[in-house]
């Protein structure tokens, strides 16, 4: 069975999973695999492990993968680095793989780098692109000298090129006509490192923001009480959701599932309203596909003005209040 994984599938994505199900990051990270594999008539592959999982193997097929490595076995039912990352390392010997790709959370952060210095090759944290060249090189683009720029990074000699993505970063895509397979596989895992004595759950509350068709947003330049407070009743007439830039949460005017930008949320809403916002690379790159983004910045020279589609140089203080009487008025008709 470990024969049929040779030098079929080039480029392979890590399916981090909750209970059988896997995270939206790894949907989003298969479809753009299958679309760089159509490029050059390469296959995908997911690598599915855990304890009782094989139901979402399905899923995986529908969201363009080709193949489904699934290994199962109780100690795999939670997460451990001391055995998932051998368990991966010796399928990335048998399979050989070029791309390997992890979702950039915390487990990928974790796993990914481990992956890496066992098969002695890189690994590129945080992308917010991927491309692949005619050679197999892998083009790995993050953000660069404190975000002024984007640096493109390459693996040229050592493989599999490994990669962590932000979640939100691709769109995930469904095939529901994609034919696939299964390849089951007996992991022999190492001794373990240490004893898991207790698990705990810990209950976070997901971000509003990337489901918001509107989303509004404050940065270093509202820096009073009084400024959210007019945020707040923007996003109020607007339906909109709040959210902010890594200023802002470093001031404490936002909680950390409200900041945007690669430390933040990747959103995709239909119109973003920045106030106040520089426009660093570090932050528009969370923005980079929403449909419609408008800034307010008294500085006319802020770089979030060459990124965006409509642009008020003015006081927030004073921009702010016209829109939403404005917009209030509109409400009555």
């Amino acid at each position: 069975m470990i024969g049929d994984i040779e030098g079929k599938e080039s480029l392979w994505v890590f399916i981090e999973q909750y209970k059988g199900a896997p995270k939206q990051v790894s949907l989003e990270l298969i479809a753009k695999a299958r679309m760089l594999a159509d490029k050059f008539s390469l296959r995908v592959a997911a690598l599915l492990i855990g304890d009782n999982v094989s139901t979402a193997s399905s899923v995986l097929i529908s969201a363009g993968a080709d193949t489904v490595f699934l290994l199962e076995h109780p100690l795999l039912g939670r997460y451990r680095s001391d055995f998932y990352a051998p368990v991966i390392l010796d399928l990335i010997r048998k399979g050989k793989p070029g791309v390997v790709i992890f979702g950039a959370t915390p487990i990928g952060r974790d796993l990914a780098p481990a992956v890496a210095a066992l098969a002695g090759t890189g690994c590129t944290a945080d992308c917010v692109d991927l491309e692949l060249t005619e050679n197999g090189a892998l083009l790995q683009t993050v953000p660069a000298f404190g975000g002024r720029m984007m640096a493109v990074i390459v693996t040229p000699e050592q493989r599999p090129q490994i990669a962590t993505v932000r979640p939100g970063v691709f769109q995930q895509a469904w095939f529901p006509e994609h034919d696939g397979r299964v390849v089951s596989i007996l992991p022999e895992l190492p001794p373990a490192k240490f004893d898991l004595v207790e698990f705990v759950e810990e209950s976070i509350q997901p971000s509003l923001l990337t489901s918001a068709r509107v989303v509004v947003a404050g940065g270093a330049g509202v820096d009073s009480r009084e400024g959210w407070e007019l945020l707040r009743e923007l996003t109020g007439v607007l339906q909109a959701a709040l959210g902010g830039s890594r200023p802002a949460l470093d001031n404490g005017w936002i909680e950390e599932s409200q900041m945007i930008g690669h430390s933040g949320s990747t959103i995709r809403p239909d119109l973003y309203i920045a106030v106040g916002i520089s426009g660093d690379v570090l932050h528009m790159v969370g923005v980079q596909d929403a449909k419609v983004i408008v800034a307010v910045n008294s500085d006319s020279r802020a770089p979030v003005f060459s990124r965006s589609d409509y642009g008020i140089v003015g006081d927030y203080r004073e921009v702010v209040p016209v829109l939403i009487n404005t917009l209030k008025k509109k409400q009555r008709f």
